[in-house]
C-alpha cells in the first residue's frame, strides 16, 4: 500500500474514532456535571496536573524516536520495554511520596489517597506503551482506534454508576484508572501476537542513539506541562479550587477540538513526515495542507462556541455553570491560535530537532508562569488567567510559526493569507447564526444548537464551494 494511500487510511480510521470517543466523552462530562460539584472537578485537575507532568518521564520520551528511526532491531525494542517497565515503577513510587506534599501545598487532605490510586496508572500504561508506538509506527490506526472506542465506553459505563451512586472525585479517579488498564492490557495483546515479544534482556549500549532523542523529547515534554498547566497550578493556589472546577471544564471544551481533531492528523502526519524528511518540497506540500485541513475544522467549531457558549454550557454540563461559560469566548480564541501551531512539533520531530522543541517549551514555559503569577498576584481571577493566555499566544507564540517556517523550509506567507481569510469568515458565519437564534428568543438550549449549527453549517459549506474550490479538490484526489 503506498505512503498516501495508508496517511487517508489512517486519516478515516482515527477521524471515525475520534468523533464516536467525543461523543462519548461528552456525553460523561455531562453526566459527571449533573453528579459532581466543581470542586471535584478541581481537585481532579489538580492532581492530573502531578500526573500529567510525571507521564512526560514514561518512558524517557524514548517512544517517538521508535517512530523516527526507520530502522529498530529486536534488541532494542527489548532494551526499551523493560526500560518503560522500570520507569513506570520509579514514577508510581515518587507520585506515592509527593502526594502528601500536593495536599499540603492546596490544603486538601483528599488528596494524598486520590493520588496514591491515581498513581497505579504509570505501571498500567508501561505493560502495553510499546505496542501502542509500533502501532502508530506501522500505521496500523484500524487497531488503535478499535481500542479507543472499546475503552471509552468501559470508561463511561464505570463513571456513570459510580456518579450515581455518589462516590464524587472517586468517580473521576477510577473512570481514568479503567480506560487507562484496559487500553495497555489491549495493545499489549496486540503487540505479543503481532509485534514481537521482550526478550529478557537490556543493553544500554544498544540505546545511546535513543537516548540523545529521547532526553530532548523528555525534557520537552516536561516543560511543555508545565507551560499548559501552569494556569490550573495557579489559579488554584491563588483563586481557588472551586474557580479551578470552572476554569477546567471551559477548558475541556475548548479542547475538545484540539484534542481530537489534532491527534487525527498529527498521529499520522509524524510517521509520514519522519519518511519524507529529506524531501523539502513533498514535507512543505504535505505540512501546508495539513495545516489547512486542520483550519478548516477547528476554526469553525471554536468560533461556534464563542458565540454559542451559554447554550452549550447549558445543555452539557446544567445549571450552576454560568462562570465557564462567560470564559468560553476568550478561550476559544485561544484555542484557535494553539491550535494552529501544535502540528509544528511533529514537523520539527521528524526532522530530528527534538532540541529545537524542548528550548522553545522552556523559554514559553518561563513566560507563561512568570505573566500568570504576576497577574494572578496583582488580581486573582478566572478572567485575569484567560486575557493573559490569550496575549501571550498572540504574541510570543508567532515566534514558534517562525522557527517551524525555518527548520521546515515551509512556505508561510500562503499559509497566513488562509489563515486570515478562514477566520474572518468563520467569524461572520457565528455571528450571523447566534443573531438569527438571538431574533426568536427561543429558550431551548438543544433547539437553539441544532438550529445554530444547520444555519452556521449550511453558511460555511457556501464559503467552502465559493473560496475553497482548490482544497477541497485536492481533499477528494487523495481518496
Amino acid at each position: 500500500m503506498s505512503l498516501k494511500k495508508q496517511a487517508v487510511g489512517g486519516v478515516k480510521w482515527t477521524t471515525a474514532s475520534t468523533v464516536i470517543v467525543t461523543m462519548l466523552q461528552l456525553a460523561q462530562m455531562s453526566i459527571l456535571a449533573r453528579f459532581l460539584e466543581p470542586e471535584d472537578f478541581g481537585l481532579m485537575a489538580i492532581m492530573m496536573v502531578v500526573i500529567g507532568f510525571s507521564q512526560a518521564f514514561q518512558d524517557m520520551g524514548i517512544s517517538n524516536a521508535i517512530i523516527q528511526r526507520q530502522e529498530i532491531s529486536h534488541t532494542q525494542l527489548s532494551s526499551l520495554y523493560w526500560l518503560n517497565i522500570a520507569a513506570g515503577a520509579v514514577l508510581t513510587l515518587i507520585v506515592i511520596a509527593i502526594a502528601p506534599l500536593v495536599a499540603i501545598f492546596y490544603e486538601e487532605p483528599r488528596i494524598t489517597s486520590l493520588m496514591i490510586l491515581l498513581s497505579s496508572t504509570f505501571i498500567l500504561v508501561a505493560i502495553g506503551n510499546q505496542y501502542r508506538v509500533l502501532c502508530q509506527k506501522n500505521m496500523n490506526f484500524r487497531t488503535m482506534e478499535i481500542i479507543n472506542v472499546s475503552t471509552s465506553i468501559v470508561s463511561l459505563v464505570v463513571a456513570a454508576v459510580m456518579a450515581y451512586k455518589g462516590y464524587g472525585v472517586l468517580t473521576l479517579v477510577c473512570a481514568m484508572i479503567t480506560q487507562a488498564g484496559l487500553s495497555s492490557l489491549l495493545f499489549l495483546w496486540i503487540g505479543l501476537k503481532h509485534y514481537h515479544k521482550p526478550s529478557l534482556v537490556y543493553k544500554h549500549s544498544e540505546l545511546e542513539g535513543f537516548y540523545g532523542f529521547g532526553m530532548y523529547q523528555m525534557g520537552e515534554r516536561s516543560i511543555n506541562y508545565i507551560s499548559a498547566n501552569a494556569d490550573k497550578i495557579l489559579i488554584g493556589k491563588l483563586v481557588g479550587i472551586n474557580a479551578v472546577g470552572f476554569y477546567n471544564l471551559a477548558w475541556q471544551l475548548i479542547i475538545f477540538p484540539l484534542s481530537k481533531i489534532n491527534p487525527i492528523i498529527n498521529k499520522v502526519a509524524f510517521p509520514v513526515y519522519s519518511k519524507v524528511q529529506n524531501d523539502s518540497a513533498t514535507l512543505n506540500r504535505y505540512y501546508t495542507l495539513n495545516l489547512k485541513l486542520l483550519s478548516l475544522v477547528t476554526m469553525p467549531l471554536l468560533a461556534f462556541l464563542m458565540f454559542f457558549s451559554s447554550e452549550v454550557v447549558g445543555l452539557v454540563f446544567g445549571k450552576g455553570w454560568e462562570t465557564t461559560a462567560s470564559l468560553l469566548p476568550i478561550l476559544a480564541l485561544v484555542g484557535i491560535l494553539k491550535a494552529l501551531g501544535n502540528p509544528g512539533g511533529a514537523l520539527i520531530l521528524a526532522k530530528g530537532r527534538a532540541d529545537v522543541g524542548f528550548w522553545w517549551n522552556v523559554v514559553w514555559a518561563i513566560t507563561i508562569v512568570i505573566a500568570l503569577a504576576v497577574g494572578l498576584w496583582i488580581k486573582p481571577s478566572l478572567y485575569t488567567a484567560v486575557y493573559i493566555l490569550l496575549g501571550l499566544n498572540l504574541t510570543v507564540g508567532a515566534i514558534w510559526h517562525v522557527l517551524i517556517a525555518r527548520i521546515g523550509e515551509i512556505q508561510y506567507l500562503n499559509l497566513i493569507i488562509h489563515f486570515i481569510k478562514t477566520f474572518i469568515a468563520v467569524i461572520l458565519i457565528a455571528w450571523i447564526g447566534s443573531t438569527i437564534i438571538n431574533f426568536y428568543t427561543i429558550n431551548n438550549n438543544f433547539i437553539n444548537i441544532i438550529l445554530g449549527s444547520v444555519i452556521c453549517g449550511a453558511l460555511y459549506i457556501l464559503y467552502l464551494l465559493a473560496f475553497e474550490k482548490k482544497l477541497m479538490r485536492t481533499i477528494r484526489e487523495m481518496r
